[in-house]
């Protein structure tokens, strides 16, 4: 089980958000880490068990869904209200 359970819909950027805009690379959900492929430059759901450095280090959170090849905004700093719930032990 997550410690954190995200509501996609209620992921949304502060008035001070550094906001990128791009290409996914896969299928992304609102509220998930991610990270730009050097190989690519599309964003891709980060991974911290990933076999590559890369995919490790997320560069931002995406703040919409998004399919293979279509846009995706990604929040790469400041404020950030995430829409998550959090389980008490976990």
């Amino acid at each position: 089980m997550s410690a954190l359970s995200i509501t996609a819909a209620n992921v949304v950027p502060g008035t001070d958000a550094d906001i990128a805009h791009g290409i996914a690379g896969e299928t992304i959900t609102a509220g998930q880490p991610v990270y730009r492929s050097s190989t690519d430059g599309k964003w891709y759901k980060a991974d911290s068990n990933s076999g590559t450095a890369e995919a490790r280090v997320p560069l931002g959170i995406a703040l919409c869904g998004s399919s293979a090849s279509q846009p995706v905004s990604v929040q790469k700093s400041g404020t950030i209200t995430i829409g998550a719930t959090v389980t008490a032990g976990t």
